[in-house]
């Protein structure tokens, strides 16, 4: 087993670095990152502190398990919101906040969650601790220059989360390019075993077309835009099946010869795709979401409630979709599917669009195109249905591109460098 390389300050001595972030039950890929990212942190020597909000966050009592089991320190911390009616009150409970982080003699602070900028500016201020900002989405202020000063670094998930902000008032010259990772091991590649024991428990019956797609059932995500492209999906499903019924009926019809030369000719079955449908309703879409959903055939979609374990599904599925309207920063569903060994078909927008560069370019789509959508779903999932090799390639591009090994190593180094500004 190779050792990782401890990443330090100047000073030859381990960091010590305060997690900034709200909650901690893996509710999204945020979360997930936190988690993951603050394991290497403690794995490769460095002292970690988080401070958080989980008391007010989805599934509040799953969240701080996995770091106590790390030895995390965990810091109860009031809200980071700041709005302009609020100001003086925001302020002066940041400041207080800046007052706590002093005493606990931290090398950088890491806000995970960007929107908390002006809190994350002033408590740095305050405290003296350098600033990492870590840039998972779109920036929420039209302009962020008069926050983006002082000790303050910028890690960007993506180029496009790099230009979003430098383009809201980041300096440039402060902004590094730290893209996700995905450790593969979390998420192994398929196998025929697996796919057959996955479908068993979730009633897929084997060799039906299957496509999924995970994560919070929003308008923004493309679920919506989804559904109205999986009734063109089932429409050319009903096409091609009356086709083959046709030429079934006709082959029947010919009569039989007894010339040896002649072979009868095998028709493949067309079975009907099903779209696989796992995460959360949010209230606020609930109503339209749910029917959308049932506008849909009986039988042609399975919802099922969010799940931190996604393998079984990747694995019981043959293509992956993450058509998300709103960019995405990053897109922690496209490598983690790849590294299942699934294709992925996802928006050409923003960071997804950056994994599925090169040869995987034809696997983007514009979501808001719901005829352009359907098309590619049927033709990738024809594609993914009748060559396995898409698989292995997919885990080879996430392997080599978006691992763990290269993140952390990013990541890393960049906390190290805002450390010592």
């Amino acid at each position: 087993m190779t050792r990782r390389k401890k990443h330090t300050t100047d000073d030859g001595g381990a960091l010590r670095v305060g997690v900034l972030t709200s909650g901690l039950a893996i509710t999204g890929g945020l979360e997930r990152c936190v988690l993951e990212d603050t394991r290497e942190l403690v794995a490769a020597g460095h002292a970690v502190e988080v401070w958080h909000r989980n008391a007010h966050a989805p599934r509040a009592e799953e969240g701080p398990t996995p770091f106590h089991e790390l030895g995390v320190r965990l810091v109860d911390a009031p809200d980071m919101r700041f709005g302009l009616r609020s100001a003086l009150l925001d302020t002066v409970r940041f400041v207080r906040l800046g007052l706590r982080l002093r005493r606990s003699h931290l090398d950088v602070l890491w806000l995970n969650r960007p929107e908390y900028l002006p809190f994350g500016r002033v408590a740095s201020l305050v405290s003296g601790v350098p600033l990492a900002v870590h840039l998972h989405h779109a920036p929420n202020y039209r302009r962020i220059r008069p926050m983006a000063g002082g000790r303050t670094r910028f890690l960007a998930v993506s180029h496009a989360m790099a230009a979003a902000w430098a383009a809201a008032g980041a300096p440039t010259d402060s902004i590094t390019i730290v893209p996700n990772g995905v450790d593969t091991d979390a998420f192994p590649a398929a196998t025929p075993d697996s796919v057959r024991r996955a479908r068993r428990t979730l009633g897929i019956e084997e060799g039906t077309p299957t496509v999924l797609y995970y994560g919070r059932f929003t308008e923004a995500k493309g679920v919506l835009a989804l559904l109205r492209a999986w009734h063109l999906v089932l429409a050319s499903a009903e096409a091609r099946a009356a086709a083959v019924a046709a030429v079934t009926q006709a082959h029947e019809t010919v009569p039989r010869t007894t010339d040896h030369t002649a072979r009868e000719t095998s028709v493949p079955v067309s079975r009907k795709p099903l779209l696989v449908l796992a995460g959360a309703l949010y209230p606020a879409e609930a109503d339209v979401v749910e029917a959308a959903i049932a506008a849909l055939p009986a039988g042609s979609v399975l919802v099922l409630p969010e799940r931190d374990d996604v393998v079984p599904l990747l694995h019981a599925t043959d293509l992956v979709v993450a058509p998300s309207i709103e960019p995405e920063g990053f897109g922690r569903v496209v490598v983690e599917a790849m590294s299942a060994g699934r294709p992925v078909l996802a928006a050409a927008s923003g960071g997804t669009g950056e994994i599925l560069s090169d040869e995987w370019a034809r696997f983007t789509v514009d979501p808001t195109d719901t005829r352009a959508l359907a098309r590619k779903l049927v033709d990738l999932l024809d594609e993914a249905v009748l060559d396995p090799s898409l698989g292995e390639q997919a885990r080879d591009w996430v392997e080599t591109r978006y691992g763990r090994a290269p993140h952390v190593d990013a990541l890393l180094g960049a906390l190290s460098a805002s450390a010592r500004r």
